[in-house]
């Protein structure tokens, strides 16, 4: 197993990143044709096809906080599908810069780096701002509850139940 003192296991990503890669690198590279020629409405579901698959595999490794920047990326993409308005360049760059941090996020990962989905913060907030949705830093957050607490050292004290009485 390659869980680090980071609370993340590494190994699944590790057979899938591959694939991960490949889907960003191809989602990316289908926004930019999209970019240069929007009457090609092939390529922008090319881009949405590529990060849906990668966005699969994200969720699937466990990388909470991870999927919902790539949800939001996959709004933004069906917005530029859909919405001629949306087709501005500051919109193809923010897809663009989203399609590049979330590779280099999993590469990091990939390297030992700690999984924390609140360095994405930024990215989701512009992503969020771009289609008009609020934004709270809680959404990036996922305590993991999959482990038992420690046991107590002592038994619990029962309370009198004149003492749960609420006032």
């Amino acid at each position: 197993m390659s869980r680090k003192s980071t609370g993340f296991d590494t190994g699944p990503l590790a057979w899938v990143k591959g694939e991960i890669d490949s889907a960003l690198k191809r989602g990316a590279d289908a926004l930019l044709a999209f970019e240069r020629r929007p009457e090609d409405a092939m390529q922008i579901r090319l881009a949405h096809a590529s990060l849906h698959q990668a966005h699969g595999a994200i969720n699937i490794v466990g990388l909470d906080g991870v999927t919902r920047v790539s949800e939001t990326l996959e709004g933004l993409l069906a917005a530029l599908d859909t919405v001629p308005e949306k087709r501005t360049p500051e919109a193809f760059a923010l897809a663009a810069r989203a399609f590049a941090e979330l590779a280099a996020y999993i590469d990091d990962l990939s390297k030992g780096a700690a999984h924390r989905p609140l360095r994405l913060l930024p990215l989701y907030e512009a992503l969020a701002s771009e289609l008009g949705r609020p934004v709270d830093p809680v959404d990036l957050y996922y305590v993991d509850l999959s482990r038992k607490p420690p046991p107590r050292d002592t038994a619990s004290v029962r309370t009198a139940s004149e003492d749960m009485r609420v006032i």
